[in-house]
């Protein structure tokens, strides 16, 4: 297994934010302790890979309507509806490329078995992926697997429930494969009430998850306090504002990652064996 050193003056590690962190300057000391992060990196992948396809599915299915069998919405990407509840078809067709205001691009399609409409409860919007890439920082990340969402109703508080389960999935980019499955609930706490606005949308995440990282490493993740997704107008970029994880890959430290107090501050702490890292985020 690939190992990142950790040294006492000086923190170099990949966490759930999926960007790397260090001193400018750094001594080494007597610790010669060896600890992997590489799950820690493969996991954020995968949670923004399969994150943005959620995003992308949600956004489409509410756009269709039982008002026809068969109908085409322009755009890109173009939506194709065909075939009637309970298996009606949704293809989300990115062609060679739809390139969003984060500088993602998504290309190739992706294929939804609908059983109702998106609002309904009890419905389920089942998902593969045909030919998917996205494209993040001029990396292409090729996404297989299988993606279910159901909707589960309102809660007592009122609020959309989602349940959001990835099987079998895998995320094939320049530097090896990471294979992953989870599951989640998605509880729509803001903004869905305002359907044609997804910018004040808020999402609180929990469940688990588990894989296996590019050197073939097997990990899992517990989500042990909520995570609240939303959109930051600032940096125009979904992020994880609050809540906490924590990341086991057998024979190595538990990695605990805290993302603060809900602002879009993009400070992230990490607890290692007691010791709290900070980290700032760009």
């Amino acid at each position: 297994m690939k190992a990142i050193k950790i040294f006492s003056a000086c923190l170099i590690v990949i966490i759930s934010a999926g960007l790397f962190f260090s001193t400018s300057s750094c001594k080494k000391t007597e610790d010669n302790n060896e600890y992997s992060y590489r799950a820690a990196m493969d996991n954020y992948t995968a949670e923004r890979d399969f994150y943005r396809a959620y995003s992308q599915i949600s956004k489409a299915a509410f756009q269709v309507n039982s008002k026809s069998t068969c109908d085409t919405i322009q755009g890109c990407p173009v939506l194709y509806i065909s075939g009637a509840f309970p298996e009606r078809i949704l293809t989300i067709d990115f062609g060679t490329g739809c390139t969003y205001q984060d500088g993602t691009v998504f290309k190739g399609r992706i294929n939804t078995v609908m059983t109702g409409l998106y609002v309904d409860s009890a419905q389920t919007f089942t998902s593969t992926f045909e030919n998917f890439y996205q494209t993040v920082n001029g990396v292409d990340h090729q996404i297989q697997g299988t993606q279910v969402i159901t909707n589960m109703g309102h809660n007592n508080e009122g609020h959309p429930v989602y349940s959001v389960d990835v099987q079998g999935a895998s995320i094939t980019y320049n530097e090896g494969t990471i294979h992953w499955t989870s599951q989640r609930e998605n509880e729509w706490v803001a903004g869905y009430d305002t359907y044609v606005n997804p910018w004040d949308d808020e999402y609180e995440v929990t469940g688990s998850a588990e894989g296996a990282d590019i050197n073939g490493a097997a990990f899992s993740v517990n989500i042990t306090s909520p995570l609240l997704y939303k959109f930051c107008q600032s940096i125009f970029s979904w992020i994880i504002a609050s809540g906490t994880i924590d990341i086991v890959n057998p024979g190595y430290p538990t990695i605990t990652v805290d993302y603060g107090t809900g602002t879009c501050d993009l400070i992230v702490y990490v607890i290692i064996n007691g010791t709290t890292y900070t980290l700032v985020l760009g």
